[in-house]
């Protein structure tokens, strides 16, 4: 957060240095208005990680249906997608409903869509897969940017952990999107994993128990 701050605050002492054409001003404007972007994308995580207790989300698990709360987030990322010249796709089965808490959920997908369009090229494609495996419900996310160098992939889940490519780019990233997902993952019983192939893409997938008779609570 120190280098955003630390530009604002020098484009606004030397835009008070002497008069400037309005032109210059609102070049100015613009450029801490990024700032001030980055700085929400910063901030947004940690205010997250305030609201876990005892470094768990507090989770309200109730029987959910995921294919309406998936269409739903890809439909308000579709615009974004578009913006980035990406193809943001949603493949699904039929699947039973699970023990999950809509708003954790949205966030941990938020996070892995974010991710998968920023690190996405322009003409790439985004794909959100829901379907069953086995006795669990598996949500991917796919998509076709960079890939992962292998000797990141293990630390990936870590706090305030970023690769060299998410740092050579220069991304307004904590480190904390991903071990945010886990995190709630875990709270829900479920988890995370990803495999990745560098110049290819990334897969992260969600796995969360399918919701039975025998485990709906009384």
């Amino acid at each position: 957060m120190k280098t955003p701050l630390t530009i604002l605050q020098g484009n606004l002492e030397v835009a008070l240095m002497k008069a400037r054409t309005v032109e210059e001003y609102h070049e100015v404007l613009l450029n801490n208005l990024q700032q001030v972007e980055r700085l929400i994308a910063l901030t947004r995580p940690l205010l997250t990680l305030a609201k876990f207790t005892s470094s768990k989300p507090p989770v309200n698990l109730v029987p959910l249906a995921l294919e309406p709360l998936i269409q739903e987030i890809v439909e308000e990322l579709t615009l974004l997608a578009d913006d980035h010249r990406i193809t943001l796709r949603f493949e699904s089965q039929p699947v039973p409903p699970t023990l999950g808490d809509a708003q954790w959920l949205k966030q941990a997908l938020i996070n892995l869509l974010d991710n998968a369009l920023q690190y996405t090229p322009g003409g790439g494609f985004v794909t959100v897969r829901l379907q069953t495996v086995g006795h669990e419900v598996a949500v991917a996310v796919e998509d076709t940017g960079h890939g992962i160098e292998p000797e990141h992939i293990p630390h990936l889940f870590e706090r305030f952990y970023r690769t060299d490519w998410a740092r050579a780019k220069d991304t307004a990233g904590t480190g904390l999107g991903l071990p945010i997902v886990k995190e709630i993952m875990e709270a829900h019983g479920g988890s995370i994993s990803v495999i990745s192939e560098v110049t290819k893409g990334s897969i992260f997938t969600l796995r969360l128990p399918a919701l039975t008779q025998h485990s709906i609570p009384a």
